[in-house]
């Protein structure tokens, strides 16, 4: 037992002197010839990288999907997937977000409609699927199977709801964005 302890304690005071040896020990400093010119190359490394970033935004077209001018599907998912999000983090500010405030009819009505929604319920699961996608002018319109599971505050049971939802989106400063939808009834 005694040797056990001696062990131990050989151990623990090794580790304790090599701990001490690390602080105590100059830090390296970097081989002379790069440490002379510091700024020099950073800012030739700096230059790489943005050259290197112009040229893959070249390569691969538009860099942001939601500010591509042409609708698309993924446009479409990207703005339901932002709504969705926001009502599964229970974050009105980031539902909102995939609505246009500047163009959408009703807007302020909306927002406390979607107020009380978020006061009334505790969480909120989404599932969607778009059923039909297609370009009604400069707008571009989805057909939606919309199934929403919502969570009352004081532990009620679930309740949910399934429809179809018409949404229109139209391309603004912020990227695409709703700017209707149909039934209105769908989010109070």
């Amino acid at each position: 037992m005694r040797r056990l302890f001696l062990l131990f304690f050989a151990l623990l005071l090794t580790a304790s002197l090599w701990a001490v040896a690390q602080e105590s020990a100059p830090p390296q400093t970097p081989p002379p010839d790069q440490s002379q010119q510091p700024d020099q190359s950073k800012e030739k490394q700096e230059k790489k990288d943005k050259k290197k970033k112009k040229d893959k935004k070249k390569d691969s077209g538009p860099q942001d999907v939601m500010d591509n001018p042409v609708f698309s599907d993924q446009i479409a998912n990207n703005v339901l997937s932002d709504l969705r999000d926001g009502f599964e983090g229970h974050s009105q500010r980031l539902a909102l977000s995939a609505f246009d405030d500047e163009k959408m009819d009703g807007y302020l009505s909306f927002e406390d409609q979607l107020q009380q929604l978020f006061e009334r319920y505790e969480s909120f699961r989404i599932h969607y699927r778009i059923i039909q996608s297609s370009m009604e002018g400069s707008r571009g319109v989805i057909l939606v199977d919309w199934q929403m599971e919502e969570m009352p505050r004081g532990g009620a049971p679930p309740q949910r709801r399934d429809g179809q939802i018409k949404f229109e989106l139209e391309r603004g400063r912020k990227g695409w964005k709703i700017v209707d939808f149909n039934p209105r009834g769908a989010f109070s």
